[in-house]
């Protein structure tokens, strides 16, 4: 299919305060190498994130121990692996959708394992815009031997853990942590002589929807296309709490990517990349 990512259905959730949405995509060779390309560019930013923590620890005990572990740095285990993938396609699927990124939290730590929100988006709603923030949940393992008529259940489950991760005091943490690290870039920025001008212009929008709790919360699940049926997704978004707190001004939506060789993509991707750099 011409479409990266086709819209295949949609329901209506919690009484309209949501919605689900199904969509199919195929990874070809070239979005393969984008994956691929990614990755390897969250590893450089992991491995000198690393580098400078190891270096300050240096510098503090003066040790040859803490000289040895600069240039000692461990590669990605399968989870991490599993969850820079989702992170990296889900960022591709919001740009596709017509959503600017604002911080995608694998770009700033290099790893899947960092604690906060995965995604922070906008996205124009008339003359303003809307802030929008997204969890990814990539079914690999838990997956992979299971019968396509069963999938549900673990998406399901999948999709309740990541609705709950955007409980109110939560999500406004995570938030405030996000202006920090933006507020850090900011200072590097302009000491650099750089212009921080879009920067500051997504830190505002963040700093407004946080005192407002005004945005929209969204959690992708990924899962092989060969494990879901014509069933899997109406079967997934059932019998799912409604979302009492996630901001109050907002929508809650859960999607389900279908995706024809996201088994085999991810395991090439943790051959490549599992162990050391």
């Amino acid at each position: 299919m011409d479409e990266r990512y086709a819209s295949l259905d949609c329901l209506t959730l919690w009484g309209g305060i949501g919605c689900g949405h199904r969509f199919h995509s195929a990874i070809d060779n070239d979005f393969r190498k984008f994956i691929l390309n990614q990755i390897d560019e969250a590893r450089r930013v992991r491995q000198e994130r690393r580098k400078d923590r190891n270096l300050r620890n240096v510098i503090k005990s003066l040790s040859e121990r803490g000289l040895e572990i600069v240039d000692k740095l461990t590669g990605y285990d399968e989870n991490d692996v599993v969850g820079l993938t989702g992170e990296i396609v889900m960022e591709d699927f919001i740009v596709d959708l017509s959503f600017e990124p604002v911080f995608p939290k694998w770009r700033y730590s290099g790893t899947s394992k960092s604690r906060g929100i995965d995604l922070v988006a906008r996205k124009r709603f008339g003359d303003d815009w809307e802030l929008v923030l997204y969890e990814a949940k990539h079914l690999h393992d838990e997956i992979r031997n299971q019968r396509a008529e069963l999938c549900h259940n673990s998406i399901r489950s999948r999709f309740k853990t990541g609705m709950e991760g955007f409980e109110l005091d939560k999500t406004r943490f995570d938030l405030a942590n996000i202006l920090g690290k933006m507020g850090d870039s900011i200072r590097l920025s302009e000491a650099a002589g750089s212009d921080a001008t879009l920067i500051r212009e997504y830190r505002n929008l963040i700093s407004e929807g946080l005192s407002k709790d005004s945005y929209s919360v969204n959690v992708v699940a990924f899962a092989d296309a060969k494990h879901c049926n014509d069933t899997t997704f109406q079967r997934s978004v059932t019998e799912i709490p409604i979302p009492l707190q996630v901001g109050r001004n907002h929508s809650a939506n859960l999607t389900l990517i279908e995706s024809a060789h996201l088994e085999e993509t991810t395991e090439e991707v943790y051959a490549i990349f599992a162990g050391a750099f």
